[in-house]
Parts: structure tokens; sequence; C-alpha cells
């Protein structure tokens, strides 16, 4: 017997999750919810809750509340969260990597990151979706994992401009500056044997760092120590 799957949310991760989940188990065995709209056959239980709403001051509120409705076996949180949110739950997280606006295409192919308790019992359920898994003992791993991998991304952002603001004040080349002397870096270590310190070579855009995640998930880790 299939497990029986519910979609908390069908913003941009929750699209790409139900795709994934409809592909590998079918309609009959996924459902979908949003405040404004839903898909599949709305049970009263369900054997595992996929949360893929934004984290808001009210999250821990509404997931517990979701989850006395529909009685979930396990809760799989796919949202970027501070550190500590997961456990306070009893769930599981599970954190995208990919590229906005289609997800899709990221899930399927970075592994699929499982921590929290029990998480090698539904291990399997994402393996038969097609998807490779690494699990670990503690939802803190990821959940810390996820906002320091686009704080990382943040941090070049913001030194690439550095660099460009630094080249336009003092009349230099910015291509020459960092461009070239970044890529050759990167070839002659990878040649070198040390393929460890490759860095990013971007391309500043001289506004303020917008995207989804970049700098809310930087707000969140400021958020998750702040709950010590």
């Amino acid at each position: 017997m299939r497990q029986k799957s519910l979609i908390v949310g069908l913003g941009e991760v929750g699209d790409a999750i139900s795709k994934i989940l409809l592909d590998a188990y079918g309609p009959e065995n996924v459902a979908g919810i949003t405040r404004d709209a839903s898909f599949g056959d709305i049970k009263q239980s369900f054997d595992i809750m996929h949360v893929c709403i934004g984290y808001s001051d009210q999250f821990i509120e509404q997931v517990d509340a979701y989850q006395k409705i529909y009685k979930p076996k396990y809760t799989v949180i796919h949202s970027t969260v501070p550190v500590g949110t997961t456990r306070k739950l009893n769930a599981i997280h599970s954190p995208i990597r990919g590229v906005h606006p289609n997800l899709e295409g990221g899930i399927r192919t970075f592994p699929k990151f499982l921590a929290g308790p029990n998480v090698d019992h539904i291990a399997d359920y994402f393996r038969r979706a097609g998807l490779k898994v690494i699990l670990f003992e503690d939802p803190e791993i990821s959940e810390a994992g996820k906002l320091f991998d686009t704080e990382y991304y943040r941090a070049c952002i913001e030194f690439s401009q550095r660099v460009k603001a630094y080249c336009s004040k003092y009349n230099l080349n910015f291509h020459e500056v960092y461009t070239i002397f970044n890529t050759t870096y990167n070839e002659g270590y990878v040649k070198l044997g040390y393929p460890e310190v490759v860095r990013p070579v971007l391309e500043p855009i001289m506004k303020p760092i917008g995207g989804h995640c970049v700098v809310p998930n930087s707000k969140l880790i400021k958020q998750g120590e702040m709950a010590e």
C-alpha cells in the first residue's frame, strides 16, 4: 500500500514537490492544499505531510495546526527555517536547492537532504520518487547548511560589488582586476590538484541584493541565534 501524501503550500516549492510526487505515486496518493485552493482527495489523515510554506513568525503555529488537522505520521519541512525550528515540530527537515522559479530540476539533480528523528523510515519513499538522499540524524545540520549555503552566495555577490565599486572609484578595469585574476586562479589551482579552493566568478549587479532567498535567509541565521 502506497503512502498518502499531503503538500501544504503550492508556491514554487510546493509545485515542484507536487510534480515529482505525482509522477512517482500518482494522483490517487498525492493531494495539495493552500489557503485558497487544493487538489486531490483531501482526507483527515495522511502518512506524510510536506510543508512548503514560507517562514514567518507564525510558521510553528501554522504547521502545528496542520499537524493536528491532518495527523500525519511524518512531517517533512522543505521550507528554509531558523535553526531549531524543525525539532520543535517533531519533524524532518529537507531543504530545497535549485534555481527559482523552476525548482523541479534542482530537486531532481541535487541530493535531497533528510534530517531528523526516524528519518530512515521515509528514505525509501524519496528514493522511489527518483531522488538521491543523504540522511542526517539532527535537523539542525540541514537547517544550518541551507542557511549558510545561501549566505555564502550573498557574501560572494557582496564581494564582487565591492571590487566593482573600487575599480570604478580608481578607474581600473574590473574585468582585469576581478574576472581574469579569479578565472586564472581557478584554472591554475585545478591543475595543481586543489579544486576545493575554486572561487565563484560573478558579474556584479550594482543594486541591492534581491531574490527569493539570499537576504531573507541571512536574517534567519540571526533569528536562530537569538532563539538560543
